[in-house]
């Protein structure tokens, strides 16, 4: 993938935020604690490193599953 690094744009956001929510009366927060997912959500709204998904993310490659058992089954060989 040919991304210039400096185009390369990166969103960083909360993955659940529950004072969003409760603003728009949707008070769903209980839900997630009282299933002790609190230290899980915790994880996802931590740090981001964006050096290293800038410089990884354009050196990722996709395979459809074709691809893959082609490629498997020449490993294999």
């Amino acid at each position: 993938m040919d991304i210039n690094y400096n185009d390369f744009k990166l969103v960083i956001e909360q993955a659940i935020d529950f004072e969003a929510l409760k603003a728009n009366e949707f008070d769903v927060e209980h839900f997630f604690t009282d299933q002790d997912w609190s230290k899980f959500l915790d994880l996802l709204n931590g740090p981001v490193y964006p050096i290293l998904v800038k410089d990884l993310w354009p050196r990722c490659e996709i395979y459809d599953k074709v691809e893959a058992e082609k490629e498997y089954a020449l490993k294999v060989a």
